[in-house]
């Protein structure tokens, strides 16, 4: 049984000193009331030491009972009744503090006013720019379209062009052909005339050969 009761003691000691260093380390505040007598003791017959007002922060050191033992900022210690300490801050800094949120508050909607500001001028910027990217884009996709038209054409073209010397070479190359057999008929009918001609001769000739003989037989029967 004794080492169960020691496991149960140092646990329970374990947690009241966890629950105290919260207790002892939080800031206390004396609760509204006109004045709070700060006393030697535990009870109103001990000698009052200080007297304070509603809302002074003080630290926490002990209770018993229903009295506390508490640390003035001056380092005086003494002791006062329970029910005027509370872990909350009084009305009044409390109405402080959320006056200083509220002007963090508003100095942050300002920012972000400000801000909020900046990010439409931007937004607007961009919006500008962006119309004038896709004005820009459709103008180059025009003119790539344009292009690839004439790009098109000059291929058409270029095609026509190469099909028309392909024409022209064939037709130089029968013109050629044309020419060749122009000199060459022209060569054969001279060559026609010429011996047409010659003939022509050697007919003439065989006949003035013939008439000749004819002629001198006539004579030389006459004699």
């Amino acid at each position: 049984m004794k080492p169960l009761f020691s496991s149960l003691y140092c646990s329970t000691v374990l947690l009241f000193c966890i629950l105290s260093s919260d207790l002892f380390a939080a800031d206390w505040h004396v609760i509204p009331s006109a004045e709070v007598p700060v006393r030697r003791g535990q009870g109103t017959e001990y000698k009052i030491i200080a007297v304070i007002e509603d809302g002074t922060k003080v630290s926490f050191v002990e209770e018993k009972e229903d009295w506390a033992k508490i640390r003035l900022e001056s380092g005086k210690e003494g002791w006062i009744p329970k029910r005027y300490l509370s872990n909350e801050k009084p009305l009044k800094n409390q109405i402080a503090d959320l006056e200083q949120n509220k002007a963090l508050l508003e100095n942050k909607l300002e920012e972000t006013d400000a801000r909020l500001t900046e990010l439409l001028q931007v937004h607007n910027l961009t919006e500008q720019e962006l119309t004038a990217c896709m004005a820009e884009r459709d103008g180059t996709k025009a003119d790539y379209q344009s292009l690839q038209q004439d790009t098109a054409d000059v291929v058409e073209t270029k095609e026509k062009l190469t099909a028309t010397e392909k024409e022209l070479s064939e037709m130089r190359i029968q013109l050629t052909d044309t020419q060749l057999e122009n000199t060459a008929l022209k060569k054969n009918s001279a060559l026609i005339w010429f011996l047409a001609g010659s003939c022509v001769l050697l007919i003439g000739w065989f006949i003035g050969l013939l008439t000749g003989k004819k002629n001198k037989k006539r004579r030389s029967s006459l004699l």
